[in-house]
């Protein structure tokens, strides 16, 4: 049976109990009023009663014992009713708490799968993407000679230790100029004029999107000077997803969310570092 099947069948016999302790309720207090009716009778017999008197009270009395033994069958019959009642009431939940569990189930596996899927496609996507596109993975004969930096890598503070820092490590680790803030960065820099000429000199750009880069200045103006890099012909954004859904980052820049990204929850940084680097070395 389904959910909503037993849900509809739980109901309906909620509504039969209630009727039946209505019912059990109601003979009670008719049970309750005839015991009361026979005792009044029985004192109004006294000495001074007629016969013909007594007679008919005790006809009376007889008629209301035979109503109390019909009332008490009934209240027999609805206990009985109730009885039976609460106990395919608590089977039915039963099957209920089963039916739910099992179509959370499949509601979780079905979003396994798709999410795995998801995940696969867009690895793919990028494989695909390093193949087919040259463009995105090579500069100019001037690029090169402009160019300082492999990479630049444009991030909130607040992703540092989580994602930040070890991929820069990874990255130098794999003998890549990695242009980084806690590599770069000395005491007195220009904080723009650092990142300006960071941005100028570096092939590629990094982004790890989260929602503290969101949240940041400077991680968006890195990001402006990336996004005129590209406009100028060359695909130089590598965005990375970080505790981000594809919402957040359609809200935030949908031409962003429309790039073929690399995502934290997908992937280990060491196989992200990976795919970067197959990039930079192209």
């Amino acid at each position: 049976m389904s959910v909503n099947s037993i849900q509809s069948s739980i109901s309906n016999v909620q509504r039969e109990i209630q009727s039946a302790q209505r019912k059990l309720t109601d003979k009670t207090k008719e049970e309750a009023n005839k015991t009361a009716r026979i005792a009044t009778v029985q004192r109004s017999i006294t000495k001074s009663t007629s016969a013909s008197s007594v007679q008919s009270k005790m006809r009376e009395i007889e008629r209301l014992q035979g109503d109390i033994v019909r009332i008490q069958n009934a209240k027999v019959d609805a206990t009985k009713k109730i009885a039976d009642k609460t106990q395919r009431l608590h089977s039915l939940q039963q099957d209920l708490y089963k039916a739910q569990q099992k179509e959370q189930n499949t509601a979780l596996r079905k979003l396994q799968r798709s999410q795995e899927e998801n995940a696969a496609k867009q690895q793919r996507q990028f494989e695909t993407l390093l193949i087919e596109q040259p463009s995105i993975l090579s500069v100019t004969n001037n690029d090169v000679v402009q160019s300082v930096h492999d990479v630049f890598i444009s991030h909130a503070s607040e992703d540092k230790d989580d994602v930040v820092r070890p991929l820069a490590e990874l990255l130098n680790n794999k003998q890549f100029d990695v242009w980084y803030d806690e590599f770069q960065l000395r005491i007195g820099d220009s904080l723009r004029r650092s990142i300006d000429q960071g941005l100028a000199k570096s092939r590629f750009g990094i982004v790890v999107l989260s929602q503290a880069f969101f949240s940041k200045n400077w991680p968006q103006y890195e990001l402006d000077g990336l996004v005129q890099k590209e406009m100028e012909g060359n695909k130089v954004i590598l965005p990375i997803w970080h505790k981000i859904t594809k919402s957040e980052v359609i809200s935030y820049s949908p031409s962003l969310a429309d790039k073929l990204a690399l995502n934290t929850a997908t992937a280990t940084l060491e196989e992200i570092a990976s795919q970067i680097a197959d990039v930079l070395a192209s």
